[in-house]
């Protein structure tokens, strides 16, 4: 029986290639990168392409990413989308110097917005005014909304991040890595507020008595129809640029059931014939991960795969294992798979009772010598408990304890004490009382 399903497992693999390649090995495109850093993987950490990923790189507008993680988190201490506040003359002349007079928003010192439009302002196209707005309405002060983003930074795990501004103008203090950035865009797009965002190319703040009619469009030209770098499967998330530190993207696209979360960052900050290298790379390296891998299922979850020796069970040896979940992956298209083997990791044997989907094991797949991947092996069946064998278990397991040992060995001395004295204490009888009679006569 094991035998035969032994052959109908390798049948299953050499049909279906291998499990999760992408997740230990990377793979190398056959284009040129020109991001001196990038990340690209999906929301599970499993990495299809990297370059420098834990180099310390200057997000520049990224920074906003967290930003936005931020007031998402806190927006309702202060009175939710609705709580109103105005940009400030001290913010706006902090920009006009810092900026070279450079305002992309329309923003005028006076205006008064709501948190909501000023979050658009920021997500979609980058308003350094609408961040150090929203960080004055957060926390009350920049310096104490820059706490707020780094306590969350080492929340997430981005050890190699450090933030000193919420708006992303450059500071040597400012920075981060093209992982820890994986990270925290992974977290921005868990937020619904975040993801419904970013994915819009445009939005229009209208008129009040405070400011005129606003339209606010979309920096990244992944998601703008008609961009020379537009990407339809992209949806999100943020481009970022200065002279000091080149052009930087975080996006995320999803095509045909996968996703994938792509950092990129370090590309010149020249135009090459009119492209933005950062936005290049990142359409290039997915149109690779999309055209040139393929989703395939591996295993489906529920089918029956192996077997373990079985204890405590009446007329039955072996418990019956299927896979726990249905696993699908991204693959090369032209991969070997005869280069792919499988080991099962389950102990030597399972005890009843049992009850069908308890997990028992798991089944590791390897490529090249690394781990790519596991699947959960569970029962395929409820197995009862046998009481009597429980009970003789139970009995063979007492009689190797200590203190059953420590019991018995006591139990046998006293014993031994007790028929030595008996001994002594009839040969004493015999002894003496022989002699007592001997005096009568």
């Amino acid at each position: 029986m094991k035998k035969i399903v032994s052959l109908i497992l390798a049948a299953v693999l050499a049909i279906s290639c291998c499990v999760s390649a992408f997740a230990a090995t990377k793979y190398q495109p056959s284009f040129e990168i020109d991001c001196e850093s990038v990340y690209l993987a999906d929301e599970n950490g499993n990495v299809l392409f990297e370059q420098n990923p834990n180099q310390r790189m200057y997000p520049a507008e990224l920074t906003q990413i967290m930003t936005a993680i931020v007031v998402i988190e806190n927006i309702d201490a202060v009175g939710g989308w609705t709580a109103e506040a105005a940009y400030e003359m001290s913010t706006q002349n902090f920009l006009y110097e810092n900026r070279h007079g450079i305002i992309s928003t329309g923003m005028l010192a006076g205006n008064v917005f709501t948190a909501d439009e000023l979050f658009h302002a920021m997500v979609i196209a980058s308003g350094y005014d609408a961040a150090m707005t929203l960080a004055k309405l957060i926390a009350g002060s920049q310096d104490a909304f820059v706490e707020l983003m780094n306590q969350k930074a080492a929340e997430l795990g981005a050890r190699d991040t450090n933030f000193t501004n919420c708006h992303g103008l450059h500071d040597t203090a400012n920075y981060t890595t093209a992982y820890d950035m994986y990270l925290i865009s992974r977290y921005a797009m868990s937020l619904e507020k975040f993801r419904e965002t970013v994915a819009k190319t445009a939005y229009t703040c209208e008129e009040t008595d405070t400011h005129r009619k606003l339209v606010w469009n979309t920096d990244n030209g992944l998601l703008a129809s008609g961009n020379a770098h537009y990407y339809s499967p992209v949806s999100g998330i943020k481009a970022g640029y200065s002279a000091e530190i080149g052009r930087n993207v975080a996006s995320y696209a999803e095509y045909e059931g996968f996703a994938y979360y792509q950092i990129d960052m370090g590309a010149p900050f020249e135009l090459d014939e009119g492209y933005n290298l950062a936005l290049k790379n990142a359409k290039d390296l997915y149109v690779w991960a999309f055209t040139e891998f393929e989703v395939k299922t591996i295993v489906e979850a529920g089918s029956q795969i192996d077997e373990v020796p079985l204890e405590l069970a009446w007329q039955k040896d072996y418990l019956k294992l299927m896979i726990g979940e249905t696993f699908r992956t991204l693959l090369p298209i032209d991969v070997d798979i005869a280069s792919i083997e499988y080991q099962y990791d389950v102990p030597e044997s399972v005890e009843a009772p049992v009850e069908k989907g308890d997990v028992i094991g798991k089944l590791n797949f390897y490529h090249s010598g690394e781990i790519i991947g596991s699947v959960p092996l569970v029962s395929a069946e409820d197995v009862e408990q046998s009481e009597l064998l429980s009970g003789l278990k139970n009995f063979s397991d007492m009689t190797r304890s200590f203190w059953f040992k420590f019991i018995v060995i006591t139990i046998f001395i006293l014993i031994a004490l007790y028929i030595a004295l008996m001994i002594i204490r009839n040969y004493n009888h015999r002894k003496y009382g022989n002699f007592k009679r001997k005096r009568r006569l």
